[in-house]
């Protein structure tokens, strides 16, 4: 990775380091999103090193790239789907200028992107409209980036896995019930006594599944095996296992599974292999319908007592009317006694501990919500080499939870779980 300079119509501008708390690409893309507007509406990434500029004009649909400050080489393209300009922006930041050669085809000059665009929305515009499968998938397109933004802020996607499963653990006892741990997995669940749950499953490296089932939402298909099944498409087998044939109880009731067996009902599901994502099924179905996560019941049922940093008796008496002043009294004063859910805190080897850290300060960097260590970002295996071979030697020694990779990254990148031990030594090597 190299410094890059994003820059606007308004001549301001703005330097991304490498090793900073977010990747170029989201960088760039809040930098868009702070100052976008209609007498704003290009925006460019600058390698001052190499030479080569990305400009993405939104006004015009198009992006052009640069190479060279003399005799310099500029080509355009038309942009015709919102994802193409975080793809573009994407594979710019981890390649350059040619690292766009297969995502054209790249234009000349001005005119013939004008021509371009001119044909583009001529074919729109003919008979009166465009075949309603590419208008439908324009449309999805744009619902996807829209549901990928809005889950991105989410509070769901902010809280580290480690706090959330331990207000699940206080929210389980404060409903009357104990966490279950089977074949190293451990169940959490509570309801509202209407008929919402919230189970959630956690293995004991930070792998997970969380599900939701709000009986008023218009996700509810539990009516439906088929459809019920779908909703969970996309989740790891390991993860959905237990989702699968599970006892009922009052938190998870089950329904028909198409191929035999059943399912834990689910208006949401939330995947933990990796940073905290919407099932494919779910994401799928919120696109098809034009539903929003809001109707998941994530809101409500879970993320009510995830958006405030003190979390005690009277916040969720505050917060929901389901349980009485003493069921939750008793729920914390049970967790307080039944010590903590993981093996205690222990000291980590010093010189494990340094060497993480150097190459964490060599090539890597925290994510925007201070969940995961990623580092390689953007190298291929090969490009991270034998350093990387010694990282992951190291997470087993530091006992860290390391994660999958988004789908997008790189192979050489490395996702890793936060932990405190670490963060109190980051701050001598940032």
């Amino acid at each position: 990775m190299r410094p890059l300079t994003f820059s606007d119509d308004k001549d301001h501008e703005q330097e991304w380091l490498p090793g900073g708390p977010h990747s170029a690409v989201d960088a760039f893309l809040e930098f868009v999103a702070q100052r976008r507007g209609a007498d704003n509406t290009s925006f460019g990434i600058e390698d001052e090193g190499n030479e080569e500029v990305l400009m993405v004009m939104f006004e015009v649909g198009a992006v052009c790239r640069i190479k060279g400050w003399q005799n310099s080489r500029s080509e355009y393209r038309v942009v015709t789907d919102r994802g193409d300009y975080r793809t573009l922006a994407d594979h710019f930041v981890r390649g350059g200028f040619t690292a766009l050669d297969d995502h054209g085809p790249w234009l000349p000059d001005v005119p013939s992107l004008m021509r371009a665009r001119s044909a583009h929305l001529h074919q729109r515009a003919a008979g009166g409209a465009r075949p309603e499968h590419e208008v439908g998938g324009e449309l999805r397109d744009q619902r996807g980036e829209e549901l990928r933004s809005e889950f991105d802020g989410s509070v769901l996607r902010r809280t580290h896995p480690r706090e959330l499963r331990r207000r699940l653990e206080i929210l389980t006892r404060v409903d009357g019930r104990e966490p279950t741990t089977a074949a190293g997995t451990t169940h959490f669940g509570y309801g509202s006594g209407e008929g919402d749950t919230v189970n959630a499953w956690f293995t004991a490296d930070g792998r997970g599944l969380l599900v939701t089932f709000d009986h008023t939402s218009p996700l509810d298909c539990s009516d439906d095996p088929l459809a019920q099944a779908a909703l969970y498409d996309g989740v790891p087998a390991d993860l959905l296992h237990p989702a699968k044939n599970a006892p009922e109880t009052d938190t998870a009731r089950n329904v028909p599974h198409p191929d035999g067996g059943t399912l834990v009902a689910a208006t949401g599901i939330f995947t933990f292999s990796g940073p905290c994502a919407m099932a494919d099924g779910l994401f799928a179905r919120l696109q098809e319908t034009r539903t929003n996560i809001e109707d998941t019941g994530i809101g409500r049922l879970l993320e009510v007592f995830l958006a405030t940093e003190d979390f005690t008796p009277v916040i969720v008496a505050q917060e929901v009317q389901w349980w009485s002043a003493e069921d939750i009294a008793k729920g914390f004063a049970a967790t307080v006694a039944s010590g903590p859910e993981q093996t205690p805190i222990t000291p980590l080897d010093r010189e494990a501990v340094d060497r993480f850290c150097r190459i964490w300060a060599d090539s890597g960097y925290n994510d925007r919500w201070d969940v995961h260590y990623v580092l390689f970002d953007s190298r291929t295996v090969e490009e991270a080499g034998e350093a990387r071979d010694e990282l992951l030697a190291l997470i087993r020694t530091l006992g860290l939870e390391r994660v999958d990779a988004p789908p997008r990254a790189a192979s050489g990148e490395v996702w890793v779980r936060t932990d405190p031990r670490i963060d109190a030594e980051l701050g001598n090597w940032s």
